[in-house]
């Protein structure tokens, strides 16, 4: 007979030192759940439509071991006893409740919460596997003989075999759908989210500190961004070093929730190279020249001159193999 444990179909959970006692701040634990909704009933509704037309809230339980919410066997049953009845009573009054708690058992909704997860999962290992999530277009592909499976290779040369329906999930996921996931990923707290395919097989998908940025992209903002921070102020900002590009001479910087585009002063980055994903204090003058020369843009850039580390020694991370 299957224990409880044993009838988790899929979770979402942190992990790490910060969380070995199954605890989260309340404003954490507001974001991750807030994350967890949005995504996956982003999922969900990629996966049927339909659903849209109905009012339901995501069953979770939290357990301790790690911060964790599971997503029983029996979620079927667990809906159409709480949060449809409520639904569907809201939108399509009491009279017809009754018949939506019918419809919806036949649709079976294990099996979309099911596929939901999977494409969640695959989502979040292409994108740690490429570095990005805003790359859209995938080049040079390579097919399995049967077609059911496509290989995609990263910078690095690696390949990451995915199934082939879930490489046009990521060509379409929005770049800031795991934003309120990310934001709880620290040093000593990671993010899985894994499912279980088959009773001994689990698809699992890690994001930690490394890579939490990824998924955290620039905004592009209507209103100034930073309006304090004026064309040409000298300041020393505290943040964190998400990204580093060879090819365009800047490191992306994460300060106040925000990704800065900043560059050297003068010389080559790779000068910087021992300062990726950590935290550091950035010191240089606000840049706010736009494309043709004039003080005029909304995001403010960082021409640095010095980077200073507030990392204990020997834990920063390389910039460059």
């Amino acid at each position: 007979m299957k224990n409880k444990d044993d009838m988790i179909f899929a979770l979402i959970k942190y992990e790490g030192l910060l969380v070995e006692d199954g605890y989260l701040d309340a404003r954490k634990s507001g974001e991750a759940l807030i994350g967890i909704d949005e995504a996956l009933k982003y999922f969900i509704f990629q996966e049927n439509p339909q659903l849209k037309k109905i009012d339901f809230e995501l069953p979770v339980r939290i357990r301790k071991g790690s911060w964790e919410t599971i997503f029983p066997e029996d979620i079927n049953e667990i809906l159409i006893k709480t949060s449809l009845t409520w639904g569907a009573a809201k939108y399509f009054g009491s009279a017809l409740s009754e018949m939506a708690k019918n419809d919806f058992k036949d649709l079976g909704f294990k099996d979309v919460f099911k596929a939901a997860f999977k494409g969640m999962t695959w989502v979040l290992k292409i994108a740690v596997h490429l570095g990005t999530i805003t790359k859209k277009k995938l080049e040079n592909l390579k097919f399995s003989k049967d077609n059911s499976t496509v290989g995609i290779t990263n910078e690095k040369g690696n390949v990451l075999w995915v199934p082939v329906e879930f490489v046009e999930l990521f060509s379409n996921c929005p770049s800031k759908l795991f934003i309120n996931l990310a934001r709880v990923i620290e040093e000593e707290r990671e993010l899985e989210v894994s499912y279980n395919e088959t009773d001994s097989k689990k698809e699992i998908a890690r994001v930690d500190k490394s890579s939490k940025f990824i998924f955290m992209p620039n905004e592009e903002d209507d209103e100034i961004l930073f309006p304090d921070l004026k064309h040409n102020d000298y300041v020393e900002l505290d943040g964190h070093i998400t990204r580093g590009n060879e090819n365009s001479n800047t490191i992306g910087f994460y300060y106040r929730n925000h990704v800065l585009t900043c560059f050297p002063n003068q010389g080559n980055i790779i000068s910087f190279k021992d300062f990726l994903f950590s935290n550091c204090t950035l010191k240089g003058f606000v840049d706010r020249l736009d494309k043709d020369g004039e003080i005029k843009e909304k995001r403010p850039r960082i021409k640095f001159l010095e980077i200073t580390s507030n990392e204990p020694e020997n834990s920063q991370t390389k910039l460059f193999e």
